[in-house]
């Protein structure tokens, strides 16, 4: 008997200078032969236009652009979505931290407002429980995967030992780890001899990515996420109110026109435009918290501060690609949604870093770092590719 193909809607956010891990995951769904996917992009999409079509699809899948960094597109498609008749409606979740930028309270409201049948948390199940109760949805875990298609193999010798491209984490997370890790390794790289390419606040697109990976025999890294994640924003809305209060001169709001509109230039101009607000007159929001040390923040807010009850923590996409590139991986020991083991998926230093050079005279033997790249490939393969998240999702989209 064939199985009918399920009427899908993807809603994504699509704009330069994204993360790449939201392209597989609408290639994930795009791709899969039980879903029959139209892929919509709610920049510009209007109510009517939606209402519209609505009906036309069995189910509805918003991907994590739709509330990663702003709900601006969001939020005046909610009320429509919540007033569909038969489609199900699964959203994931994107940056699951608590942020000035992003209210959790009205990022949860939204998802009542539409009506969510399923919030897909990237976090352990009971951090998604503690964090979505509100929403009235089924809350499930499901962290990123493997795109076997874009992250492949490289080759056995590669010009870099250790390469990390990314962002450095903004103080207000409340967890200096990632920070500390990339500068102890940077000032390191040559007492252990090692070839280092790390650099931060770059992102690259999916294909540079993969063969910058491919290059690299090895990468540093640690969890996502916060360990002072909260359904309410209390925490970081003081922070934020200590952030204003120093602020002096003409500051561009995270919240202003003008900020829209810079999320549609292509990446080489936002990158000017960076560089001229870092020495200008004008001050951005958004960059005037970054550069905020976080060694001032943390007697203020988080050394007195409990941690969550939940683990706030979680495995990114980025694991995954260095794990389909097959290059090791040097992280603080972590959960990584209990689906890394220390130890053998990737070498694990300590969180007061006193095994640090126990690990990098493991990770500079090759056969060590193929026993781990070897072991984390195939762990992954079998189980916790993006086609393993889509049957996923069929599944839960039928029940």
């Amino acid at each position: 008997m064939i199985r009918s193909r399920l009427r899908t809607l993807i809603l994504t956010l699509v704009y330069p200078n994204r993360a790449s891990y939201y392209d597989d995951w609408r290639d994930a769904f795009v791709n899969h032969p039980q879903f029959d996917c139209v892929v919509r992009n709610i920049i510009g999409l209007k109510p009517a236009d939606l209402a519209r079509e609505i009906e036309d699809f069995d189910a509805i899948i918003m991907l994590h652009a739709c509330n990663s960094d702003t709900l601006e597109y969001f939020a005046p498609l909610a009320a429509t979505l919540g007033l569909r008749n038969r489609a199900k409606l699964a959203t994931f979740v994107g940056n699951e931290f608590n942020s000035p930028y992003m209210p959790a309270v009205r990022r949860t409201a939204l998802f009542a407002q539409a009506r969510c049948d399923i919030v897909a948390t990237q976090l352990l199940q009971e951090a998604g429980d503690y964090l979505y109760a509100a929403s009235g949805a089924r809350i499930v875990s499901m962290a990123h995967a493997l795109n076997t298609d874009a992250f492949r193999p490289g080759p056995a010798q590669r010009p870099i030992d250790i390469g990390v491209k990314g962002y450095r984490y903004p103080p207000y997370l409340g967890d200096n780890d990632r920070n500390r890790l990339l500068h102890f390794f940077a000032d390191k790289a040559d007492v252990w001899a090692l070839r280092c390419d790390i650099s931060e606040d770059k992102r690259l697109d999916r294909d540079a990515w993969a063969k910058f990976l491919q290059s690299c025999h090895g990468t540093i890294t640690t969890e996502t996420g916060s360990w002072y994640v909260s359904p309410d924003d209390q925490l970081i809305n003081r922070i934020h109110a200590y952030l204003d209060s120093k602020r002096t001169g003409p500051t561009i709001r995270n919240t202003s026109r003008a900020r829209s509109l810079a999320r549609l230039l292509p990446s080489s101009m936002k990158a000017a435009i960076w560089q001229i607000l870092k020495h200008g007159p004008v001050k951005f929001e958004v960059l005037d918290d970054y550069n905020t040390s976080f060694e001032e923040l943390e007697p203020l807010f988080f050394t007195h501060t409990p941690r969550a009850p939940v683990y706030g923590k979680a495995i990114s996409s980025r694991h995954f690609d260095a794990i389909g590139t097959q290059t090791c991986q040097i992280a603080l020991r972590g959960r990584f949604n209990d689906i890394l083991t220390p130890g053998e998926h990737y070498l694990a230093i300590a969180e007061d870093f006193a095994n640090v050079d126990e690990i990098v005279s493991q990770f500079k033997d090759p056969r060590e770092r193929s026993r781990v790249t070897e072991a984390a490939l195939d762990h992954v393969l079998a189980q916790h590719t993006y086609r393993h998240r889509a049957d996923t999702m069929l599944a839960l989209l039928g029940q």
